[in-house]
């Protein structure tokens, strides 16, 4: 196996680089940001510590798709303007289209959920009413909050929602919108409900999926050592990395006494659960990669066959591009997962994002992390915990 460590303007950039040199089939052992107080050209970047299997290197350099110019079409008479897609929905087409193996049996379901997000699309557009200058104290709200990482749709709903709700109407200060909008978002963030009764007889297995990089492992620590999740019950974490268990987990299995077992292979878990019977809950930390990798999803699909997990838990890193998060979420989502995870809360300026995601993938919060604190920078779903980053300038 040979290690080599490339660096980029961003994660995306460092993997294409590392991509580009040893081909396609990588695996991503480390990646960390370099502040630009450390670098000599004065600004930051991300530096990625890359694997591949030497008998792969003679393999042809990956080479990013080209992407063919359509031919200008030719004028047309003017038209009604239809309606756009959203994000999400131009995803879900998109993977429709390529067909990959893994979602054969969901096909029917995402054409499905397509076909309402266009009609609903196409109701939204008839209905809209002719828009009104915004007054000034609304205007200065709505720029914040997508500045804040909130979708623009999503937004100005929020607004003209505060708009309807504030007594004094287009006179209303700024705190008076922010508290409409605070109380509306509170309402749309759904929150997960950990069974943390200790005497609970029924072991519960919890299986963490997610891209390369979310932080799955340092989760997996974080949920066996809150109190308020499972760190007042008897947990055992699986490591199925096949690189070995981290120095970070090894170090909290010694510090905090929960049973680690590593570089478990897929083969072995039968086995393997059936050895941790006596513990309460089982936390299954699965192997990271791109969700594009070739048969990932259908590993991911065996994991749960053999584990029949209680809850999957889909992590997302909010320090990802929204667009890319969406595209890698709409392969995880055929897994059915049952929560979120969102971790690195202190690596984005727009904590907002997590409206968007929580809107779009449909499924409750259960948990947030910042930071590398395994028994203080986590906390269950809290609304508020969102809510104070948005606003805390205001």
């Amino acid at each position: 196996m040979k290690v080599k460590s490339f660096t980029g303007n961003s994660l995306p950039d460092a993997l294409l680089k590392a991509k580009q040199e040893l081909g396609e089939n990588i695996i991503l052992l480390e990646s960390r940001e370099i502040p630009a107080s450390r670098t000599k050209t004065g600004k930051r970047f991300v530096e990625v510590t890359i694997s591949v299997d030497e008998r792969s290197e003679q393999a042809k350099p990956w080479q990013p798709p080209v992407l063919t110019k359509n031919k200008k079409p030719a004028p047309q008479a003017a038209s009604r303007p239809q309606p756009q897609e959203n994000d999400f929905t131009r995803v879900i087409n998109n993977i429709l289209a390529r067909k990959p193996k893994e979602i054969h049996q969901e096909k029917q379901i995402l054409e499905e959920l397509a076909e309402l997000r266009r009609q609903i699309a196409q109701l939204s557009q008839q209905q809209k009413p002719a828009e009104n200058p915004l007054p000034e104290n609304y205007r200065q709200v709505l720029q914040h909050l997508t500045g804040k990482g909130l979708g623009q749709e999503q937004a100005e709903r929020l607004i003209r929602r505060a708009y309807q709700l504030t007594e004094k109407g287009a006179n209303a200060s700024k705190q008076e919108i922010i508290r409409v909008c605070r109380k509306e978002l509170e309402r749309e963030f759904r929150v997960h409900h950990f069974k943390t009764d200790a005497k609970e007889k029924k072991q519960r297995v919890i299986l963490l999926i997610g891209a390369t990089g979310v932080g799955k492992t340092t989760t997996a620590m974080k949920l066996a050592a809150h109190p308020a999740i499972y760190g007042k019950r008897n947990v055992a974490i699986i490591s199925t990395d096949p690189y070995g268990t981290a120095d970070a987990l090894k170090a909290f299995s010694r510090m905090n006494g929960t049973a680690v077992l590593e570089k478990i292979r897929m083969d072995e878990l039968t086995e393997v659960t059936e050895r941790l019977k006596d513990y309460q809950v089982l936390i299954v930390d699965t192997p990271g990669q791109s969700p594009f990798a070739p048969n990932y999803m259908a590993k991911l699909e065996e994991y749960i066959r053999i584990l029949k997990p209680d809850d999957i838990f889909m992590v997302v890193s909010m320090n990802a591009d929204l667009k890319d998060l969406f595209i890698s979420s709409a392969f995880f989502m055929l897994l059915k997962p049952t929560a979120l995870v969102l971790t690195k809360f202190d690596e984005t300026s727009q904590p907002g994002k997590a409206f968007p995601i929580i809107h779009e993938l449909n499924l409750p919060v259960a948990a947030m992390c910042e930071g590398k604190r395994v028994f203080i920078d986590v906390q269950p779903g809290n609304a508020d915990y969102v809510l104070d980053r948005i606003f805390e300038t205001e």
